[in-house]
């Protein structure tokens, strides 16, 4: 538990109203309770201020507040960020080695390392400091984890992966499978050998059930900063800027150029042989067919221009009407 002043400070912000009250949870705004604190900055929220039961409210103008006490904030999402890390609770692991699982006698054993039940690390890997790796890892040959990583339950990294610094893998995720590549000749799928590898760059997070492939003439690359949800497949040979954002069930095609900053929303396919330019953006659902300029939003099967698809689909709208009026002979 912590007081609103206590609070207010730790988030460098300015306290409105009864500084003493004590706040022991965050919670969304319609089911707060006394002693909550709730985000109230987005427009649907704000209305909803004086129906909440919550003791204070974060937000970006006094304004918003009325006669309720809260925090005011220049940036909110930062503040959130703040305040959700105060008020976690989920139980920290210790650093132990389970004697249940297996390492080879080649591999350094740094400091804090753990290493949960019935994982098996291969002959020279090298792991950083302070690595937390979980429940039923594999870790192939060669592989290299950086300081600070954490690799949750079930993770499979085949040999040769490399993992930067202070990166995140969930659970289930498989780096390093072969590509999806054969040469047919005579109706027999004859396989091409995937014989790189697969370079994560620092401060990656990706997330649960992900497949990336090592690649077959080049590594698979995945820059610093990038941020990949669930259940998304990467193809050999991709090469992926810095900070880019992949929302989940997003499918990326073998040799396909993603560079900086690029936002791809969820349920999109992209590729493959293409490349999408520096801070583009891609609507949820797109289905990319040729390579995109970067700096410009895109939506649609194939994809095109945000305002370009907008008004091709108004003129089918259009022309949806116009097709049900001439049936009824209105026209």
């Amino acid at each position: 538990m912590i007081t609103l002043k206590e609070l207010s400070d730790q988030i460098d912000g300015i306290l409105i109203g009864d500084k003493s009250v004590f706040i022991s949870s965050v919670d969304e705004i319609s089911h707060a309770t006394e002693k909550s604190i709730s985000f109230a900055f987005l427009p649907r929220y704000k209305k909803k201020i004086f129906e909440s039961k919550a003791s204070a409210f974060i937000v970006t103008s006094q304004n918003d507040l009325g006669s309720n006490s809260g925090i005011i904030v220049k940036n909110p999402y930062l503040a959130m960020i703040k305040v959700l890390d105060i008020f976690d609770q989920r139980p920290v692991p210790g650093y132990e080695i389970s004697d249940n699982s297996i390492i080879h006698d080649s591999v350094d054993k740094k400091k804090n390392f753990h290493l949960g039940p019935f994982s098996l690390i291969s002959e020279n890997v090298v792991i950083g400091n302070n690595v937390f790796i979980g429940s039923g890892v594999k870790i192939g040959a060669g592989s290299v984890i950086g300081d600070n990583c954490i690799l949750y339950d079930n993770v499979v990294l085949y040999d040769n992966i490399t993992i930067g610094e202070n990166s995140i893998i969930h659970s289930g995720t498989v780096i390093g499978s072969d590509g999806f590549g054969y040469h047919t000749n005579n109706n027999f799928h004859h396989k091409i050998p995937h014989i790189k590898n697969v370079l994560i760059g620092k401060n990656v997070e990706i997330g649960a059930s992900c497949t990336i492939d090592r690649g077959s003439v080049q590594d698979t690359i995945i820059g610093d900063y990038c941020k990949i949800d669930n259940q998304v497949h990467l193809a050999h040979n991709i090469k992926m800027g810095n900070a880019c954002l992949i929302a989940g069930g997003v499918f990326i095609g073998g040799s396909t150029i993603i560079e900086d900053c690029v936002t791809i929303a969820g349920k999109s396919d992209v590729g493959p042989h293409i490349t999408i330019g520096s801070k583009a953006v891609l609507a949820a659902r797109s289905c990319v067919l040729k390579s995109l300029p970067g700096s410009a939003m895109y939506g649609g099967n194939p994809a095109r221009p945000i305002k370009e698809k907008q008004k091709r689909d108004a003129l089918f709208t259009r022309f949806e009407i116009l097709e049900k009026k001439i049936k009824k002979n209105v026209i």
